[in-house]
């Protein structure tokens, strides 16, 4: 009241004269507001320029810097440890089709109480992990002048934050794109300061500032430069550079040490009906079906699933023939070697869906004729394999010819069959419509490898 009196406009926090059964007002700060970064307008870019097919999901991103504190009002780690939801919340606004992986805990312990599936899962196509693993606080300076106890005085430091995040392949566990990025954190504190004695009277001002940069949302910053790089490494240089333009030169500058290869993302889209369609909203209310119609529909849902099925099998049965030939015709034996591996991924796709359409009700002639293309596959890439490791074994021993035929092993040679390398498909399957088939023994090992060496592949 003494206050309010004395000094016009002074306010009396609330808290002071509140009555002990009166709640206290409460005081009102800036309002609530979207979390906005330099990086928003290049994430949303990326919107409708990956395919919806294409699932990623984010990993463990740790905070491993090992700073922590909790004396002198110190309230624990200097990290946050939410990094792998903002990693989650830039890919959501880049618009890719994202799963959850953050935790797993509900539809784990709804499977296990016998009310869910875990084979409708999506699969996931790319994971994104990694750590923050620096945070180094870096000695500062200043300065203080004062003459006749008159005098201004300044001080600044930084705190240097490092993280590395990569992304992965699921389906063969190959890191596609990495990123590390530094941030200097800043701070700094200027003033002035008088003291005098106006006769036996000492008069003491003094006044200043403070700044400095949000630790936490400057690392929420960087995660989100940090994943429209990883996106954009994985991508068409021509797709993306549009989106990169948007980012600020203040940022920096982030060299581009992915793949390159944006058929990553092709491969990857291989497997088609990876989301499920959203359902169409009705736009008349919904009227009981007799039961023939429903199960009339549900019959045609089974046919229209087995014959896309059927389509891709014929697909992927069809490039792995022509990987095949490929690899056969190859004058290099590193494009063999590579022509020879990808035919036999795409074979193992071919029949993985081969078998799931069988289960499903596939025959008569489109039954007979997707089967004979994956035989005629099964051959072609056996011969292939056949003919590398004659190449690789030519290439090894100096006493044997290298325009053997193909298809004649070298004496003393054990050459991968075609059931041996294709006994555990492992091609992705539309998980829209079709539950996961449990892994099978591992493939036969690529020939001229170590592995291949130790089971006698070659010397």
């Amino acid at each position: 009241m003494i206050c309010a009196a004395i000094l016009p406009g002074c306010t009396v926090p609330p808290g002071i004269l509140s009555l002990r059964n009166e709640n206290a007002e409460l005081v009102q700060g800036p309002p609530i507001e979207d979390v906005v970064t330099a990086f928003d307008e290049a994430l949303i870019c990326l919107r409708g320029r990956v395919q919806p097919g294409i699932t990623f999901a984010v990993g463990q991103i740790v905070d491993a810097t090992g700073k922590e504190t909790y004396s002198e009002g110190g309230s624990g780690t200097f990290v946050t440890q939410g990094a792998g939801e903002m990693v989650q919340s830039a890919l959501f606004r880049a618009g890719v089709t994202v799963v959850n992986r953050r935790d797993p805990n509900i539809f784990i312990v709804e499977t296990q109480w016998g009310i869910r599936d875990l084979s409708q899962q999506i699969p996931v196509n790319f994971y994104i992990s990694g750590s923050i693993n620096s945070l180094d606080f870096i000695p500062g300076g200043g300065y203080s002048v004062q003459v006749g106890g008159v005098g201004p005085r300044y001080r600044q430091n930084r705190i240097l934050i490092g993280l590395d995040l990569t992304m992965t392949d699921a389906f063969t566990g190959r890191i596609v794109a990495n990123v590390p990025l530094q941030k200097q954190i800043f701070s700094s504190e200027v003033g002035a300061s008088l003291g005098r004695f106006f006769g036996e009277t000492l008069v003491s001002l003094d006044m200043g500032g403070q700044e400095r940069e949000a630790v936490h949302f400057a690392l929420r910053q960087m995660l989100s430069l940090a994943t429209l790089e990883l996106v954009g490494q994985v991508m068409n240089s021509e797709s993306f550079e549009p989106c990169r333009a948007m980012v600020s030169p203040f940022a920096g500058s982030v060299q581009n040490t992915g793949t390159g290869d944006s058929d990553v993302l092709q491969v990857a889209a291989r497997a088609p009906l990876m989301v499920p369609q959203p359902a169409q909203a009705p736009q008349q209310p919904a009227v009981a079906q007799p039961a023939a119609q429903q199960e009339s529909q549900a019959v045609r849902s089974i046919e229209e699933q087995v014959s896309e099925l059927a389509n891709h099998a014929m697909v992927f049965g069809a490039r792995a023939v022509a990987a095949a030939e490929e690899s056969l015709a190859a004058d290099t034996l590193e494009v063999a070697a590579q022509k020879a591996a990808e035919a036999t991924e795409l074979l193992r796709g071919a029949v993985q869906i081969l078998q799931r359409a069988a289960e499903l009700g596939l025959s008569g002639p489109a039954g007979d004729a997707v089967a004979l293309v994956v035989e005629r596959g099964m051959g072609i890439v056996s011969q292939a394999q056949d003919a590398l490791a004659v190449r690789v074994a030519a290439e090894r021993r100096p006493d044997v010819p290298q325009t053997m035929g193909e298809g004649t092993p070298v004496p003393g040679e054990v050459v991968a069959t075609p059931e041996a390398s294709l006994a555990a498909p492992a091609a992705a399957v539309p998980q829209a419509t079709l539950a996961p088939t449990p892994p099978a023994a591992p493939a036969m090992p690529q020939p001229g490898t170590p592995e291949a060496q130790r089971r006698g592949l070659a010397e």
